[in-house]
């Protein structure tokens, strides 16, 4: 087995979990059979993925295998170790320096106090010095104050020279364990991929390995931006951008490659599940279950298009059902830090209808309700969302799956220029003979324009719809309202002046038996 060859990363496909990397090398076989080890692959790689074939030159690939192993890397050359062990050795020599000039201070300090001591003891002997406190006065002091002045400057030295020795003795140290360090050895867990070729030529050929790896995944992210007309309120443009983001932890630096971002889910199991018989079984009411009619209430969500679709469970590319592919154009770098790298996809405009709506039972702001049609050519895919007025972003929000040829909606955030409060009174009464039960409800709208131009909204507010038998609900007064009896939605559209308010209301009410247990 030969020097393992290195490899470059030419494109890597993306999925929900995984990607798939495509590796190429140039290698040198002979008009021979030989195995070629190929590095670069990261130590994750999954080995049944393997496939490896020749894109240039005249050889064949009889067999591709991968080979993981421990390396030990030492952590300095030893040139380098060299350096350290000499800088090492001239410090040491200063070391010794610095001590036998410390001790020579020490010495000559030694000299200089004896002399001192001799002096002092000396002075009461000098004669007539002692008795009447008279004799070579001046002399002496200047004697004894070239002594301390000796010793001062002595001590000054001793002391530079005690610092500058610590100092020394710091560095070495810090060299003897730089040299410990870069003594030492680093250990790697590789991978290589081992292909068997067999070549009819001595020519150089280029072999390409694909495999598929953990660690490395994508999900979409989209920034939907809103200008509006200023001649026509309700009309305005979106501009839509979608980015790849990716996630890659595999220890491959990805540089100048071509990406791809797919939503197939490679890892799952494509046999169909096996059918179980579903029994359905019946049994009578008990003679409590048929005095009383519990009702429960329930939200339902209302499709405006496409109908009701589950959705994944996991959080993964929510793609219809449909695989997909998208290839942005150009090459990119992909870092192995774990951190997101964010590619574009597409950017697409759209033209939108606008308006404002106004859903005072959830809330009393208005919000920018935006509609508009995907025009594709490819599905818009589930996401988090990032939305924007002009070069402003409001906020964020998420965006379900939108087919081609598919209208949906989306909010820009609130308008502050109208407010809304909501006040609900009611009635409950019980007719004495038969029990009926009726619920008289009154709601009362008090609309307001802090703004100084005027505004337009649509309302939209909701009522109970009975599925079931013996409750009935009616509408009593709708004055001006728009309702639809299959989902007890009621709209309006209303126009407020500048600072001007405005009061709506409607009533409806909710009749039930006396064996019906109302849940509200």
């Amino acid at each position: 087995m030969n020097k393992p060859v290195g490899s470059n990363p030419v494109s890597v496909t993306f999925f929900e979990d995984r990607s798939e990397v495509t590796r190429r090398a140039l290698v040198q076989v002979g008009a021979d059979r030989a195995w070629v080890r190929i590095s670069g692959p990261t130590v994750y790689l999954d080995d049944r993925s393997i496939q490896a074939r020749v894109v240039k030159g005249a050889a064949r690939v009889l067999a591709a295998r991968v080979l993981r192993q421990w390396r030990n890397v030492p952590r300095q050359q030893a040139s380098r170790l060299d350096e350290l062990r000499q800088k090492l050795e001239r410090m040491q020599h200063d070391e010794e320096k610095l001590q036998r000039d410390q001790s020579r201070s020490q010495t000559r300090r030694g000299q200089i106090n004896g002399m001192l001591n001799s002096a002092i003891g000396q002075l009461a002997q000098v004669p007539g010095f002692g008795q009447d406190g008279q004799g070579n006065l001046e002399g002496w002091q200047k004697s004894l104050q070239a002594l301390l002045a000796q010793d001062e400057a002595e001590f000054a030295r001793e002391l530079d020279t005690r610092f500058a020795l610590e100092d020394a003795h710091r560095k070495s140290a810090n060299v003897r364990g730089e040299i410990q360090f870069a003594s030492g050895a680093d250990s790697f867990f590789e991978a290589f991929v081992e292909v068997q070729l067999e070549s009819s030529s001595a020519d150089e050929c280029e072999v390409e390995i694909v495999y598929r790896t953990p660690c490395a995944l994508w999900r979409p992210e989209h920034m939907a931006s809103l200008q509006r007309d200023a001649r026509k309120p309700d009309s305005g443009a979106i501009t839509l951008t979608t980015w790849g983001v990716v996630w890659q932890r595999t220890g491959e630096d990805w540089k100048n490659i071509e990406v791809r971002f797919s939503t197939a889910r490679p890892a799952q199991i494509s046999d169909p599940p096996l059918l179980d018989d579903d029994l359905l079984s019946r049994r009578k009411k008990t003679a409590e279950e048929r005095k009383k009619v519990v009702v429960e209430m329930r939200e339902q969500a209302v499709e405006s298009t496409g109908g009701a679709r589950q959705a994944p469970q996991m959080p993964g590319v929510d793609d219809g059902g449909v695989p997909l592919e998208f290839a942005p154009k150009g090459h990119f770098e992909i870092p192995t830090n774990g951190q997101p790298t964010r590619v574009e996809i597409s950017s697409v405009q759209m033209p939108a209808a606008v308006a404002r709506v106004l859903m005072p039972e959830r809330t009393a702001v208005v919000h920018l309700k935006a509609k508009a049609t995907w025009p594709g050519p490819h599905p818009l895919l589930a996401g988090p969302l990032r939305v924007a007025r002009g070069s402003s972003l409001v906020g964020r929000a998420r965006v379900g799956f939108v087919g081609a040829g598919e209208s949906f909606e989306l909010g820009f955030g609130a308008d502050d220029g109208l407010r809304c409060k909501r006040q609900v009174s009611e009635e409950r009464e019980q007719a004495a003979i038969t029990g009926t039960q009726t619920i008289k409800r009154h709601v009362t709208l008090y609309l307001s324009n802090l703004s100084s131009d005027a505004r337009d909204a649509e309302l939209v507010e909701r009522t109970p719809v009975s599925e079931i038998e013996g409750l009935e609900v009616k509408l009593t007064e709708v004055p001006g309202w728009q309702p639809d009896a299959k989902d007890g939605y009621l709209k309006r559209n209303v126009n407020l002046a500048a600072n001007a308010t405005e009061t709506l209301a409607y009533r409806y009410e909710i009749k039930a038996g006396k064996n019906v247990q109302l849940p509200f």
